[in-house]
């Protein structure tokens, strides 16, 4: 473990063993002079195992950085100081905190007290055996150095910490900077609840910042449970995304059965929308994108004419929380970990039976092998009706959603005390059966976007449980629509606020 200071924060970071990194020269074609053999075996693999993505080491080689395992000559020449034939900088391998790695030389950017005249902070700067790089003109007195002298920039950013003539002196780390992540899919520009340019009379920013979050996540090792009517499962924007454990409910002579396969899957608008919504495919050349594009969807059918018992609702929450309560010998470790549901009546009273409440709070308690399983509703789409008279999505268990405009305003769903999160669900752009996609306004669809977004906060870190998650939601929503939140930061039209991905998965990460 090494460190540094950071904005004056002492900063802890993984030095990798027996790994270093080596920029080669080019000749005039841009052609390696050196080839990394020379210089030692790969470290790829130990990059890997390092948890460092294929993406960021293939562009520093593009750079023309390669990671090596340095040969007992490259590491006598390193250690005196000195450069490999054919080499034009070498570095040691950091990885941060955040799980991004950094080329580590003896550059540094520093500061010297802007009291000081040029003259004097460049005396400083050679007192304390640093060579100008760049003096950088944007700020007084700030410079690119190299520290020559020191281990590497990391010691000299320790060493330089208690110098009072510097203001900081930060290690510049070499490093991927990708290009923000947008899809490429063709409907993409259409959808507006993950990046509202304000095109379409829109307000610029009112959307979930989910670019920024799929910088980091696209909620990989995530099962998000949709429960609905049917779905087109095998649509050309969700099959790469269904599961093995999606199934569901039928009528029969003999009660209600469930069928753990896609095959004979009743077919709907709603759910194929609202499964799109959380894990549409990005990049596939089709359509948009859902909010978890790399999560896997376990689509359970149930009701497929919308009429039933809250009995056959009960068995799919169940079953979504713990596939062993419907296929004996499953796996509980198959369950999901959330659960998104849009049922329910608009503008009327809901009652729940005692069996969907059992339900419920088992899944909310004991889902995720005891983690708890996050459950979001659609709250009544009713204008300004009390959610109170819906008692599933007031159920102390559920994340009640309602929904917002391209404005950042509520659109007059449900209201009170028990309404969790709004997000956007006005004129949204998903999925529609038949592998064409369309727009809808609904709660409904409110729900599976704030969904998906917790999906890539949890993606981020799977040991949080149903409780720190729900936190999560709360605490990172933007609190929108000009209007006044509580001590608690509550408004009954607007729940905690907006869902907000960036701040969600920065907080799950323990990075906000």
């Amino acid at each position: 473990m090494r460190h540094y200071y950071h904005r004056d924060r002492l900063v802890e970071v993984e030095q990798l063993d027996d790994v270093v990194a080596v920029k080669v020269g080019v000749d005039d074609r841009g052609e390696a002079v050196t080839r990394g053999s020379v210089l030692g075996t790969s470290a790829r693999a130990a990059l890997r195992e390092a948890d460092i993505d294929d993406e960021a080491a293939d562009a520093f080689a593009r750079a023309h950085w390669v990671f090596v395992k340095p040969s007992q000559q490259t590491r006598e020449t390193v250690a005196a100081g000195e450069q490999p034939a054919g080499t034009e900088s070498v570095g040691k391998v950091i990885r941060r905190s955040n799980g991004r790695i950094g080329i580590a030389t003896d550059l540094l950017n520093v500061q010297l007290d802007p009291s000081l005249s040029q003259a004097e902070a460049e005396r400083e700067l050679e007192a304390a055996g640093l060579d100008v790089v760049t003096r950088l003109n944007f700020a007084k007195n700030l410079y690119e150095v190299r520290a020559a002298g020191a281990e590497d920039a990391l010691a000299a950013s320790e060493d330089l910490h208690e110098n009072r003539s510097f203001v900081f002196a930060e290690p510049s780390f070499i490093e991927h900077v990708p290009q923000r992540s947008a899809p490429t899919d063709p409907r993409y520009p259409d959808q507006w609840q993950w990046n509202n340019t304000g095109a379409g009379g829109g307000t610029a920013g009112a959307d979930v910042d989910i670019e920024r979050a799929w910088d980091r996540t696209t909620g990989t090792g995530i099962q998000v449970a949709v429960i609905d009517n049917g779905f087109d499962a095998q649509h050309q924007d969700l099959a790469a995304g269904v599961g093995s454990t999606s199934g569901f409910y039928s009528d029969g002579v003999v009660g209600t059965t469930f069928t753990q396969s896609i095959v004979g899957m009743p077919d709907s608008n709603h759910g194929t929308f609202c499964a799109g919504m959380v894990g549409a495919r990005r990049d596939n050349g089709v359509g948009g994108v859902g909010a978890a594009p790399d999560c896997e969807l376990m689509l359970v059918a149930c009701l497929g004419d919308t009429v039933g018992t809250q009995t056959t609702l009960a068995r799919g929450v169940a079953y979504a929380a713990n596939p062993a309560t419907e296929v004996p010998g499953a796996d509980p470790a198959d369950g999901a970990d959330i659960l998104v549901c849009s049922l329910g009546p608009n503008d009327a009273d809901w009652d729940l039976t005692s069996t969907l409440e059992l339900a419920i709070e088992d899944a909310a308690a004991n889902g995720r092998q005891g983690r708890g399983l996050a459950i979001f509703w659609a709250a009544s789409n009713g204008h300004n009706v009390s959610v109170t008279k819906d008692e599933v999505v007031s159920h102390p268990d559920v994340i009640a959603v309602v929904r917002s405009t391209r404005h950042d305003l509520e659109d007059n769903a449900a209201r009170g005390p028990e309404v969790e999160l709004i997000a956007p669900g006005v004129d949204v752009l998903s999925t529609r059966s038949g592998d064409v996609y369309g727009t809808s306004t609904g709660t409904s669809f409110a729900a599976p976007c704030a969904a998906g977004c917790a999906a890539l906060a949890l993606s981020m870190n799977p040991a949080l449980t149903r409780d720190k998650l729900r936190d999560v939601m709360r605490n990172s929503a933007d609190r929108i629509g000009g209007v006044v939140y509580d001590a608690a930061g509550h408004n009954d039209d607007y729940g905690f606020g907006r869902v907000n991905a960036f701040e969600a998965v920065a907080v799950a990460a323990g990075h906000p």
